[in-house]
């Protein structure tokens, strides 16, 4: 008979145990669970913003020579004002998703925004030669941006997985101070 209390007292004991194991180890789990769905989320946010910023370096890729001097633009300067202003929605688009990129990177176009801002003051009623004309003017300036974008862009992908180290805040934000080109 004491055998069956001994056998039926560790036999409770033993399922008490397994249910606390079972219990902290499922709420373990659904905790884990949790954080990768969060991960998942956040990494289609940076994925979609780093599509915009993608589709801008194409448009900022495409370069025309002008016939008469042989000097470079940039194909935005090509087709007058209003279309210049449309090409760049993409990095509007981008900037309204900089929460979900690393700094740098929203660094960058912050500053191609406000060079493209003071462009687009200068281009209101420009005739197509004097948009080429300005386009070469800001060949250089625009094709450096586009290559620190592209190269930060790289990292950023590289680094895309890295959730830490893209949201670790390296400044903070007090105000914008908007400075002329």
């Amino acid at each position: 008979m004491e055998n069956l209390n001994i056998i039926l007292t560790s036999s409770l004991i033993a399922g008490i145990i397994s249910a606390f194991v079972s219990y902290f180890i499922s709420v373990r789990l659904k905790k884990l669970d949790f954080k990768n769905e969060y991960y998942k989320e956040i990494l289609k946010k940076r994925l979609n913003a780093y599509q915009y910023i993608e589709a801008q370096i194409a448009v900022l890729k495409s370069v025309v020579l002008d016939e008469n001097d042989n000097l470079p633009y940039h194909a935005i300067f090509s087709f007058g004002d209003v279309e210049f202003f449309d090409y760049q929605k993409n990095l509007i688009m981008a900037i309204n998703y900089n929460l979900w990129i690393d700094d740098r990177t929203a660094t960058i176009l912050e500053n191609l925004n406000e060079l493209f801002y003071s462009l687009n003051i200068k281009t209101n009623g420009m005739s197509e030669i004097e948009m080429h004309k300005l386009g070469k003017q800001y060949y250089q300036k625009i094709s450096d941006l586009r290559f620190e974008l592209e190269n930060s862009t790289k990292e950023g992908l590289y680094n895309l997985h890295n959730i830490r180290k893209a949201f670790k805040p390296k400044k903070i934000n007090t105000k914008r101070e908007f400075r002329q080109r």
